[in-house]
């Protein structure tokens, strides 16, 4: 399924001074943590070795993307990575013949005002699937991700064909994958844990499944399960007034994402805003705020 994540604004605990990366430095302390912003000062070449960790090797052989040289069948060209110098942030996208247009697999980590990592955004999205514009109005703007604007007619399809609110295709369900491939990264660096901001109610759904918790807006995930029950508010609120306020929409995640996505936190003086995750790497938070949840 596809994930969207927007930017995080969170300050999290703050951890000890990311180390210079020189030899000595490395030798003699393997805890201190790396920031992105010191291995983006690398060779290009180099930060491709050690950057290339976080695109699974089984997503790229499912199109025919070379692991290493980022090659397609064609020989062209089929991963991009930015890492530049003098900034903390690294983005990697990867695209295949099916669309050139839209990459199966965006990731981009980010260093963050309190030494720790930030995770901004990982989509992984099936490329031979339908096409659901989402994420543009009909006249050609763009929504971000329906957060200033919206493509009602769009939404409805894509809601319709069993997409999330935020996706213009059907996922590959590969995130746990990507996943480890961060933590694997992150724990070589010297991070203890990774911090991110939930665009969508099914995002964060997502994300408790892989160990996250909440730093902030566990009590409200908690108030929007008690709502959405029967003879909560958010229940009541399900009257089809619009196509995403079905009666049975409370049973999945999908169904109250869409929701939540049409405004109805309204309903109890809410909005999807202020939300805030993160994960001790190496370890499973165990939170679940939808209780024998089906997607």
């Amino acid at each position: 399924m596809l994930k969207y994540l927007r930017v995080g604004k969170q300050k999290p605990v703050a951890g000890p001074t990311p180390i210079d990366l020189s030899t000595a430095r490395l030798t003699a302390s393997p805890h201190s943590p790396i920031a992105l912003r010191t291995l983006n000062e690398l060779h290009e070449n180099i930060k491709q070795r050690i950057y290339r960790t976080l695109i699974p090797h089984s997503l790229l052989s499912r199109f025919d993307v070379d692991p290493i040289t980022w090659r397609g069948p064609d020989r062209s060209t089929c991963v991009k990575l930015t890492a530049q110098n003098g900034r903390g942030v690294v983005s990697l996208s990867a695209w295949s013949l099916f669309d050139p247009g839209d990459p199966f697999f965006t990731l981009q980590l980010a260093d963050n005002n309190l030494n720790g990592v930030t995770l901004d955004w990982i989509i992984l999205s099936d490329p031979a699937g339908e096409r659901f514009d989402t994420d543009v109005t009909s006249g050609g703007q763009p929504t971000y991700f329906g957060t200033t604007r919206r493509n009602l007619e769009a939404e409805e399809r894509a809601m319709a064909a069993g997409l999330a609110p935020g996706q213009i295709r059907s996922g590959l369900r590969g995130s746990a994958e990507v996943f480890h491939q961060i933590d694997t990264l992150m724990i070589a660096l010297g991070h203890r844990s990774l911090t991110l901001e939930p665009l969508t109610y099914a995002s964060a759904w997502v994300f408790e499944r892989r160990g996250f918790a909440y730093t902030t807006g566990h009590q409200l995930m908690k108030m929007i399960d008690e709502e959405f029950r029967p003879g909560g508010q958010l229940h009541v609120a399900l009257d089809g007034g619009t196509p995403f306020r079905q009666p049975d929409q409370w049973q999945t995640v999908r169904g109250r994402a869409w929701a939540v996505h049409d405004g109805i936190l309204e309903v109890i003086g809410k909005r999807w805003d202020g939300l805030r995750m993160l994960k001790q790497l190496g370890r499973h938070a165990g939170v679940n705020t939808f209780p024998d949840a089906v997607y």
